[in-house]
């Protein structure tokens, strides 16, 4: 069978437009919701049209290898058109393969749309139906890879976003060492006041929040002013505006009605302050270290250092508001917040207790993973002194016995208490604010989840104890133990001094 098409209707042929194909007579242009071709004889072949158009004298073809694109069915009108569509269908399976064929379709115009009407129906059923199998397979993925594989970074990132966990924190600065006083201008606007200006190392996309340190809270009134702007688009993001009178020294958490959502890479944080006959605000700053791009502007230096302002970055899921529904509380800040230990943090890891061995059994590893492996007869221990803990409402970390030769069950605890404990207190239990209590890992490369719920919310220094035993007092061979994932849990609620500020809402501030 040859078929042709007019070369300037040829492209329209393969694009996604739903098509029906008219074999003969009866079917008019506009009357089923999809783009009609004729097919009709010409010069001892066929030609594909396109709605009622006629192929002008001497107009260009090209021939067609490759059927149409989006053809929804095939409809013929009477038995000599049967016939023309009886070999495009031919024709359609031979050039497209086996099954590639649209559905013929014979009667009149409402038989052809019910027809149409069921094929519509039957592939929204099917959608469902993948839908749901595609929901399965991936509980079913997600079960099995928490139970039996290490999953790489990438997929547990994206399994957090998943079960929308709690805001994490994904950057901060060191403990502050040093204050720079904030701009001041004397008066009732903001025209001509002066600015801080501090870029931030974290794109816009799943900003959910910020914190600033004040060094010392303002005398008198005023305001302070604090902007979030786009560095390549100029935009602000979001402003907040405090009364001098609201602010006491400690953490200020700023705070996004909901985890944003632009793709803007740069960010600064432009600060200033108006007031009359006042004291302005010092903001604490911290070493820039290797990070010089992101020093304070006007220029500031802590202990010989480049600065930049002591601060913290919170992230989410783009888009969603974290917290109660708005029907239930004044705003959606969030009442947990998760603060993962980094390395810079887990670096300050000590021996409990000095044992010798001729073997490694103590250690820190890279990707904030703590090597304490059991020793025979006796209980290993590690921990970690956190300076400062804001409002801990629960400690977690995750265990598994990392060598597969290992066939002991290894015990191991996660104790939270306060610094002034000593490892033997912390072992017993003695005046400690929470602990996981004693758990068994019984087979290889399998984790263990541990977690240390907190009576009441601890705001201070604080120290993680890491214990690992063997309870059936064997040698415990290979028997190789891993502790990783630390983070705390902390209530948003006794976290800071201040309650959480939201931006300013068609000019008026968004307070709780």
């Amino acid at each position: 069978m040859k078929l042709s098409a007019p070369a300037a209707q040829f492209a329209s042929l393969y694009d996604g437009t739903p098509k029906i194909i008219a074999v003969g007579t009866g079917l008019e242009a506009g009357t089923v919701p999809l783009r009609l071709l004729r097919l009709v004889r010409h010069d001892g072949g066929y030609l594909l049209l396109s709605g009622d158009t006629e192929p002008e004298e001497g107009e260009v073809l090209r021939a067609l290898a490759i059927p149409p694109a989006a053809v929804r069915a095939l409809w013929s009108g009477d038995e000599a058109a049967r016939r023309d569509a009886e070999r495009l269908l031919g024709w359609w399976e031979e050039a497209g393969g086996p099954d590639s064929a649209p559905p013929q379709m014979t009667g009149d115009v409402s038989a052809l749309l019910r027809g149409l009407l069921g094929q519509a129906f039957g592939e929204i059923d099917g959608l469902h139906r993948r839908n749901a199998g595609l929901q399965q397979t991936l509980s079913t993925l997600r079960e099995e890879w928490g139970r039996s594989t290490r999953l790489p970074p990438e997929a547990v990132e994206l399994l957090d976003a998943l079960r929308l966990s709690p805001p994490r924190l994904v950057f901060a600065t060191p403990r502050p060492v040093g204050a720079l006083a904030v701009p001041l201008r004397h008066g009732r606007t903001p025209a001509g006041a002066g600015e801080i200006v501090q870029r931030l190392p974290a794109g816009a996309r799943g900003l959910a929040g910020l914190d600033l340190h004040l060094d010392q809270a303002p005398k008198g009134s005023g305001v302070l002013a604090v902007a979030l702007a786009g560095v390549e688009t100029g935009e602000t993001l979001a402003e907040w505006r405090l009364s001098f009178g609201d602010l006491r020294s400690g953490w200020l958490p700023l705070r996004l009605a909901a985890a944003c959502t632009r793709m803007d890479r740069l960010l600064d944080l432009r600060i200033g302050a108006i007031g009359v006959v006042t004291e302005a605000p010092r903001l604490s700053l911290a070493q820039a270290g290797l990070l010089d791009e992101y020093a304070v502007a006007p220029p500031a230096r802590a202990i010989g250092q480049p600065a930049m302002l002591a601060l913290r970055l919170w992230g989410g899921l783009p888009g969603l508001e974290y917290g109660a529904a708005a029907h239930l509380a004044p705003h959606p800040a969030p009442d947990r917040m998760v603060w993962p230990l980094t390395q810079p943090i887990l670096a300050q890891l000590r021996k409990g207790r000095a044992f010798e061995a001729t073997f490694p059994w103590f250690g820190l590893l890279r990707g904030g993973r703590i090597l304490l492996h059991p020793l025979h007869g006796v209980v290993t221990a590690a921990h970690i002194p956190l300076d400062e803990v804001p409002g801990a409402v629960a400690v977690r970390a995750r265990a598994v016995i990392d060598d597969p030769r290992c066939r002991t069950p290894i015990a191991c605890k996660l104790v939270a208490a306060p610094p002034s404990l000593t490892v033997d207190e912390a072992e017993r239990e003695e005046g400690i604010l929470a602990s996981s209590g004693w758990m068994v890992l019984d087979e290889p490369r399998r984790p263990l989840d541990l977690s240390a719920a907190l009576a009441a919310p601890w705001s201070g220094p604080m120290a993680l104890h890491l214990f690992t035993d063997i309870p059936d007092r064997g040698h415990g061979l290979y028997g190789r133990t891993i502790f990783s994932d630390f983070e705390l849990e902390i209530d948003a609620r006794a976290a800071w001094v201040h309650p959480p500020a939201l931006p300013l809402a068609d000019g008026v501030a968004a307070a709780p």
